[in-house]
């Protein structure tokens, strides 16, 4: 390109109307050989003037009429440093940052036979390109052809265009339509560009894969089609026609894990169920980690598959003969890697054939031989009562809670009694009852168990509460420590703590009813417990298990919240319920509001709650995940406005440390007892009753046995 060539066009003012009969005023050589991007196509090349009209006006139009494609937008119009090859005004936000796409689309145009005249017209000036040989220099520099080389030539002219770049096109309707096609802005009235990571699309041909609505790429082998956002561009090679294989898995598996679109649900799961194989940017069902989008699928799986399912792997192979038995219905996902089917099935709900073949055989045994309190005769019931309110008076009320009796259990056949751990009761066989000294022994020993586990008075929970260790030894010396200090002052034992009066035939839910349990914990059991038959009804649930299944959310939130622990309790694995969203879950599926559910077990919490065992009760302010936690409760009570509401500022209080949370006095869990209030207000539900302390239900844990 000469000098006096720029000087021509860069002398003119876009207003000027002279010449506006389109007669050529200058020429601008480009030294780009014909043979360069020989990859591009005359559509390739249409669509990259289309992708520059959209990213100039979204509102650009694209028509083809009488043998004319065209390509107009509104836009400021091509300035001459656009012309420059390299230079370009485009965002992070457009697809192009090298000043090339323009050229090399003029380039590809003028050189095709399929295309005929190719004009743009833009603020102030119009060019034609066309294919031209050139001797440069005169012919100073010496020519293998000696004709000169073929190079792109803009032969421009004046206009008296005031906004707005038009190109019009000659080409058959074949290769317009084409072209078209490829822009879902064309295509989709009311199109915008995906936010990150993007837009699965179900309708049309699958495998296509789009940038802010441009086709760039297909592939057969996908189920779906994507369309990336438009800062996704660097995931393009430089023609923009090949899209990085790393990049777009990552994208991809995004969307996927972590959609809630039941649709989009359903195409893969009804594909892999039915022995498809899928393509590796779409093996996402190990990364769906976030609990809506789990959610999801297991409204899904209650939807579409059978009531009784499980799913085999090697080695399940005689466990699932079994559950046919049984009218239970196999799910296969052959197509799938054997972790990719467990990822799946974990999704669905679908347990594997040894697991639910255990669960069966679980609900359908009892392991222990209960004996009721009424077969009981009067004189083992009075050396059980007695033996009881002993061991309560001497070390609390929190010592022992219910005290169930045993003829026979496959837990601990040889024991004289055991410890649950999952429900805080203690069991004594029948036998031991005839011995007052025996009755005792047992008592006391299963009450060192209960105050190591669950903690109570002085004592905070230890994770080593089982026989033979230091955690329980401690626990049991501490006993005989008290013991023999009474004896030594010689001191009264403490009053009996009263046993409430029994009212009506409810179940009783011991956990729910320990006194070691956090008053405001046992309050939320029983509000569970009181909503459950009227949240089974409405969501059409078979059970508390089908409920929990439904959420995706793991049981043991659901254990923990009906079955609660003490203030401080440290479980290994499982049994925290610690998570707001699936909180949220449980208490939606419930028909409760979810920062009721999550304040009123977990702001008793508050001051042990991320510290070390030493500070627990200290002054000051809350850990930060809890006052996370606390604020989004805060934030979605307001959003309930009164009764709700009024507590917020006592709870922002509380987790800044500007109320004093005293370890033994529970006055400052006042707002979530309040709250737990307001709801059973809400639901008419009336005030559960008092527990039945020898009242008949399974024991669901191993045991710690004494022998």
């Amino acid at each position: 390109m000469d000098n006096s060539t720029a000087t021509a066009v860069t002398g003119d003012r876009p207003h000027t109307t002279s010449s506006a009969d389109g007669s050529t005023v200058s020429t601008l050589t480009y030294p780009i050989s014909p043979d360069y991007v020989r990859s591009w196509t005359p559509v390739r090349a249409l669509c990259e003037l289309i992708s520059n009209a959209f990213d100039e006006d979204p509102d650009a139009r694209v028509s083809w009429a009488d043998g004319v494609l065209i390509i107009a937008d509104d836009g400021p119009g091509i300035p001459e440093e656009g012309l420059v090859l390299g230079h370009s005004t485009k965002t992070a936000g457009q697809i192009g940052q090298f000043g090339e796409g323009k050229k090399l689309a003029a380039l590809v145009l003028a050189r095709s036979p399929q295309i005929g005249e190719v004009r743009c017209e833009t603020v102030g000036y119009g060019f034609t390109p066309s294919v031209q040989r050139h001797r440069l220099l005169d012919g100073l520099v010496p020519s293998l052809s000696q004709q000169g080389a073929e190079l792109l030539v803009y032969h421009l002219y004046r206009t008296g265009r005031v906004k707005g770049t038009v190109f019009t096109v000659e080409c058959a309707r074949e290769l317009a339509e084409e072209a078209r096609s490829r822009f879902r802005a064309l295509n989709e009235p009311g199109y915008r560009p995906p936010a990150a990571p993007g837009q699965c699309v179900l309708d049309g041909e699958p495998g296509r894969v789009w940038i802010g609505g441009v086709l760039v790429n297909v592939q057969p082998d996908l189920l779906a089609s994507y369309d990336l956002p438009l800062d996704a561009k660097g995931m393009q090679n430089r023609d923009r026609t090949v899209v990085d294989a790393g990049a777009l898995r990552t994208a991809v598996r995004t969307m996927l894990a972590t959609s809630q679109d039941e649709q989009i649900i359903g195409r893969f799961a009804q594909h892999v169920l039915a022995g498809g194989k899928l393509a590796e940017p779409e093996q996402f069902f190990g990364d769906v980690h976030q609990p809506y989008p789990r959610a999801a699928w297991r409204r899904w799986a209650r939807t579409h598959l059978p009531e009784n399912t499980y799913y085999t792997t090697t080695g399940n192979e005689q466990a699932a003969l079994s559950l046919i038995d049984n009218g239970y219905t196999e799910i296969t996902a052959n197509g799938l890697s054997s972790y990719l089917q467990r990822s799946l099935m974990d999704l669905l709900g679908v347990e594997v054939a040894k697991t639910q073949q255990t669960r069966h055989y679980e609900r359908a045994r009892n392991k222990t031989t209960w004996v009721p309190d009424r077969e009981l005769t009067a004189a083992e019931r009075a050396t059980l009562t007695a033996g009881r309110d002993l061991v309560r008076q001497a070390i609390g009320p929190f010592a022992l809670d219910r005290v169930r009796v045993y003829s026979a259990s496959e837990k601990s056949p040889c024991a004289d009694g055991f410890y649950t751990p999952s429900t805080g009761d203690t069991a004594i066989h029948r036998d031991v009852l005839a011995d007052r000294h025996r009755t005792l022994l047992v008592l006391i020993h299963e009450a060192a168990h209960r105050v190591a586990h669950r903690g109570g008075g002085p004592w905070l929970p230890t994770a080593d509460y089982q026989d033979r260790t230091r955690g329980f030894e401690y626990r049991l010396s501490d006993f005989a420590a008290l013991l023999l200090g009474y004896l030594a002052d010689n001191t009264p034992l403490p009053a009996a703590v009263d046993e409430p009066a029994r009212t009506g035939r409810q179940p009783r839910l011991a956990p729910a009813d320990d006194p070691a349990v956090p008053g405001v914990r046992r309050e939320l059991a029983h509000l569970l417990a009181d909503r459950l038959p009227g949240a089974l009804a409405d969501g059409g649930f078979r059970d508390a298990q089908d409920l929990v299944a439904s959420t995706g959310v793991h049981p043991d939130y659901w254990r923990t919240l009906t079955h609660p622990k003490v203030a401080g309790h440290r479980q290994q694995r499982g049994g925290r319920a610690w998570d707001y969203d699936k909180n949220a879950l449980l208490a939606t599926a419930a028909g409760l509001h979810p920062p009721v559910v999550w304040l009123g077990y977990h702001l008793c919490e508050g001051p042990l709650h991320g510290r070390p065992r030493a500070k627990w009760g200290q002054p000051g302010r809350w850990a930060k995940k809890m006052r996370d936690a606390m604020e989004q409760a805060c934030i979605d009570l307001e959003k309930l406005g009164e009764p709700y509401a009024q507590h917020i500022p006592a709870l922002r209080d509380l987790a800044e440390g500007r109320t004093p949370t005293v370890m033994d006095d529970d006055s400052w869990h006042a707002p979530a007892r309040s709250l737990i209030a307001a709801e059973r207000r809400r639901l008419g539900l009336d005030s559960p009753p008092p527990s039945d302390a020898n009242g008949a239900g399974p024991a669901v844990a191993e045991a710690d046995d004494h022998g």
